[in-house]
């Protein structure tokens, strides 16, 4: 697959991808629309304290934008070594246009590698199902529809931060995968190196899921000491090195920096204190207390860590596994919640919000039937195992180790996917077979028809329903919010 061919769209495929365009490019302008006014200042100015005080989409950071406002390593580095560096050209290219233009035009550039993210992803799940599962035109677009109307999903459009980027990533290396397993063709090392340097490089977890796509494509042929050297340990040392580079060349002499100024604060903190009256301690003790109980109702959301060092400080032990299962994994991501509507679990948002009708669960309870039932259906598929692997490294670091559990809801772009693919083995076990018996009441039902509509239908409802409250939120007034 070379590079054009790979990314040329399809005439099949062009219908659709107008509109689908269309949709992410209208999100993108309203998004942009709804901020433009206060992240278009001229100058550049404290943009940083904009950016985190004004950008309310959940528990998705700004980072990105305050990168390519005025760059420097924002990311923490050895979870995300190389996204800090591929934003650096869109900095240069923020800085000549702000020099051209006299305003911020952060926007703008970041909504360009996010659109383009939104809409491949789109691509390559499309093709996902219609050339490696090999479904039929409408139930491939029927349900790379019903994907991209999952709350989070539609979210990931206009979220600048890495999980669209993330998502794409992901989605490329499953298409390819699948088209190497039904063809009968090699993963080759350089294929797996490139893929884990830049997925590893955005977000590290992701990383995994390259090597699981080598195993499931190659079988027994990945534990040659060749394709193991050169697709999994030199590209793993490379990025650990990368990341140990950054972290010593522009995190570590921040952190030298931060720390003395520390110190030195505490010190005219202790000497400022001892010259207060005692009223002037009280008040000051009440303010402490005000700010550690903050910080306290901060750290009940995020749970309690196994550990408070390394990797170990970012799981939770504590935090209800089966309530975040309904509530958030198969909830939120799915379906917005009407209350504390995308508010930071960090700030207002409780973990748990309940949905305000029972609708809401008879929905999301379908969407896991199809899920599960799509997975007996395609038991037997080697591509359908792959993305099950993914999956299931997804819910063990974060149900089993808890990371990111208070919000698992923003990670849906690293595995929402596999539903509807999942689901996708259900409408190729039942491909031309217009009615089966069923097995109890020896019945004849359309089976196809009643797929077909029932996801139909959902879809259509997931759409409406997340799409009002997105475009209502990106059509309020930005005080009514805050």
């Amino acid at each position: 697959m070379t590079p054009f061919k790979l990314f040329k769209v399809k005439p099949e495929e062009r219908v659709q991808a107008v509109v689908v365009l269309t949709v992410i490019v209208i999100l993108n302008a309203l998004f942009i629309y709804r901020m433009h006014d206060l992240f278009m200042q001229p100058g550049f100015g404290p943009y940083w304290k904009a950016f985190e005080r004004e950008l309310h989409l959940s528990g998705y950071d700004p980072l990105t934008y305050l990168g390519v406002t005025d760059w420097d390593v924002v990311y923490q580095v050895y979870r995300h070594p190389l996204l800090s560096f591929l934003i650096w050209p869109f900095w240069l290219l923020n800085q000549g246009l702000t020099a051209l233009f006299g305003v911020n035009c952060v926007q703008y550039i970041v909504a360009l590698p996010v659109m383009a993210c939104s809409f491949y992803s789109y691509i390559f799940l499309y093709r996902i199902h219609r050339e490696v599962i090999e479904l039929e035109r409408w139930d491939a677009t029927l349900l790379t529809a019903y994907y991209f109307s999952f709350a989070y999903i539609l979210l990931s459009v206009i979220v600048p931060d890495h999980f669209t980027i993330s998502m794409f990533l992901l989605l490329i290396t499953l298409y390819i995968s699948g088209v190497c397993i039904k063809k009968g063709r090699e993963f080759r090392w350089w294929q797996s190196a490139i893929l884990f340097y830049i997925t590893a490089g955005v977000t590290l977890s992701n990383g995994i899921k390259v090597f699981l796509s080598g195993f499931f494509v190659n079988l027994r042929d990945f534990f040659r000491p060749k394709y193991l050297l050169l697709a999994v340990i030199l590209p793993a040392a490379l990025l650990w090195g990368t990341a140990t580079w950054e972290y010593q060349q522009y995190v570590l002499p921040k952190e030298k920096v931060r720390a003395e100024l520390k110190v030195k604060k505490a010190e005219e903190l202790k000497a400022r204190v001892a010259q207060m009256t005692d009223k002037e301690k009280e008040q000051f003790e009440k303010r402490k207390a005000k700010r550690q109980e903050v910080l306290r109702r901060q750290a009940a959301k995020t749970g309690k860590p196994m550990e408070n060092h390394g990797f170990l400080k970012w799981t939770d032990i504590s935090t209800s596994r089966w309530q975040s299962v309904y509530e958030n994994l198969f909830g939120e991501s799915v379906q917005f919640h009407q209350q504390h509507f995308l508010e930071d679990t960090l700030v207002h948002r409780p973990v748990f919000v309940p949905y305000d009708w029972i609708w809401s669960y008879v929905v999301e309870t379908v969407v896991v039937l199809l899920f599960i039932v799509g997975i007996w259906c395609g038991r037997r598929s080697r591509f359908l195992w792959l993305c099950l692997s993914c999956f299931g490294f997804d819910m063990f670091i974060h149900l089993i180790l808890g990371f990111g559990l208070n919000e698992v809801f923003i990670m849906a772009p690293h595995f929402m996917f596999v539903l509807p693919i999942a689901t996708a083995f259900l409408f190729q076990q039942n491909h031309g077979d217009w009615h089966n018996d069923c097995s109890v009441a020896k019945i004849r039902v359309p089976v196809p028809v009643i797929l077909r509509l029932t996801l139909l239908l959902l879809t259509l409802y997931l759409f409406i329903y997340n799409g009002y409250l997105l475009t209502s939120f990106l059509l309020s007034p930005i005080h009514a919010i805050i």
